[in-house]
């Protein structure tokens, strides 16, 4: 019950960070609406995943999940400083470059979630 509970959360972040990437790969970037979707990722991760307690699994499996779940929540802290830059970016060619490396991050990010999936799916 634990793991389908997990995994369900995983999945709707996943599907919130795929709204990120949209977002954040517009031509024409609105700014509040990229931050509002990141703060969605940001509390979804944080009141779901985060806070999960994985104690009750499988040693083996919990030490891998502890692990995806610091590279996230290290990504996530990077990711909103990314948006700060690019809102913050005067000059097309810089803002560019920002929405290129906030895109980068989100695919990164988008891997773990599916390393988490296979994870808990195999166990």
């Amino acid at each position: 019950m634990l793991l389908e509970s997990f995994r369900q959360s995983c999945d709707a972040f996943h599907r919130a960070l795929k709204t990120l990437q949209t977002i954040a790969t517009q031509a024409n970037l609105n700014g509040t609406s990229l931050q509002t979707a990141f703060l969605e990722v940001q509390q979804l991760f944080q009141l779901h995943i985060a806070s999960a307690d994985l104690a009750p699994l499988d040693p083996a499996i919990a030490t891998k999940l502890q692990s995806l779940l610091v590279e996230i929540n290290k990504q996530l802290r990077l990711i909103g400083v990314d948006i700060m830059f690019l809102q913050a970016a005067r000059q097309p060619p810089t803002a560019q470059k920002r929405q290129k490396q906030l895109s980068d991050r989100l695919q990164l990010l988008s891997s773990y979630c599916t390393a988490i999936r296979e994870l808990v799916a195999n166990h």
